[in-house]
């Protein structure tokens, strides 16, 4: 059975709890303010509540009705829940000659001006059933779909987040290789510095054109280590923050899956996709901005441009 509500102006109240009297015989739930209410109840809360957990809102339509700003405020209020939710059923019901409110004017209503209890029963009885008889093959259809939306939510998550873990691993990994990679190209570069220092001042006896030339070429090899070692770092920093990005991804994926386990079946499709949107937090890249100049090819250039103005000096004496 359903809950209904009725609203009313108080001068169709003898109608009104006739009707409601029809109604609770056939096993509804009531709301309205003869039955409800008792002395010193909060009435407008009370009502307002009665509206809110109702899924049949019917309205009493006469003469007296447009003077009431309450019922009009009711109707208000239901055909926006109604919009909303799509659980509630608005039953206009016009008892006398009356016209329909604009608001209700594109409802089918009960028109009976002769106030024939059973008739308007009898047909809110069947309103009520094709409405929760619709409903009810709304919600089973929701079922079968949001159980196989979670049933294939949950295999992809699962299949993301491998992927993702496979991925972090392995920039984590090639990050720390190429952090080692380029220590060691600056030890390398700091170890030849050295040795070609401690060479050049023991060879005392050596021409100075010889020692320059002897120098040029251990600041080109150390210059290459340089730059292999500052290309290196950059690859390390570059894999490094991909593996962190993977890691927020999969943070983002496991808060998917928890939203999803947390609610169920009652999860639908739109709510999934706001939840996983931000799962794919930067598509860009970090390589997209590592450039050649990284490697630093003007060293080269200068070095070498040096040596040859020095090879054409050493010509000219």
């Amino acid at each position: 059975m359903a809950k209904i509500y009725i609203s009313y102006q108080r001068t169709d109240q003898m109608f009104v709890t006739q009707l409601a009297q029809r109604l609770k015989a056939a096993g509804h739930s009531l709301t309205y303010d003869i039955d409800t209410l008792a002395p010193g109840t909060d009435w407008r809360t009370t009502l307002d509540q009665g509206l809110k957990t109702s899924e049949i809102f019917v309205v009493v339509i006469s003469e007296s009705t447009s003077k009431s700003q309450y019922v009009l405020a009711e109707v208000g209020a239901a055909r926006a829940y109604a919009a909303d939710s799509g659980r509630m059923l608005i039953v206009p019901v016009i008892i006398d000659d009356s016209p329909l409110p604009l608001s209700l004017q594109d409802i089918q209503a009960i028109i009976q001006p002769d106030k024939n209890i059973d008739e308007i029963s009898q047909k809110i009885e069947v309103a009520v059933s094709t409405f929760i008889g619709r409903r009810a093959a709304i919600e089973v259809k929701a079922s079968a779909v949001a159980q196989q939306l979670q049933k294939n939510a949950a295999s992809y998550i699962q299949v993301a987040i491998n992927s993702l873990a496979g991925l972090e691993v392995r920039d984590r990994r090639l990050g720390y290789l190429w952090y080692m990679l380029g220590f060691l190209s600056l030890v390398a570069g700091i170890w030849f510095a050295v040795q070609s220092l401690t060479a050049t001042t023991q060879q005392t006896t050596l021409p100075t054109e010889s020692l320059i030339l002897a120098a040029l070429k251990a600041l080109l090899v150390i210059g290459l280590l340089g730059a292999c070692a500052k290309y290196a770092f950059s690859l390390g920093k570059s894999y490094a923050s991909e593996a962190l990005k993977c890691s927020d991804r999969i943070h983002a994926i496991r808060f998917g899956e928890f939203y999803l386990q947390a609610f169920g079946e009652n999860t639908q499709w739109a709510e999934l996709k706001e939840v996983f949107q931000h799962w794919n937090i930067d598509r860009n890249s970090s390589f997209s901005t590592l450039e050649s100049s990284s490697f630093d090819p003007k060293f080269i250039e200068s070095t070498i441009e040096f040596a040859k103005l020095l090879q054409s000096k050493s010509g000219r004496n």
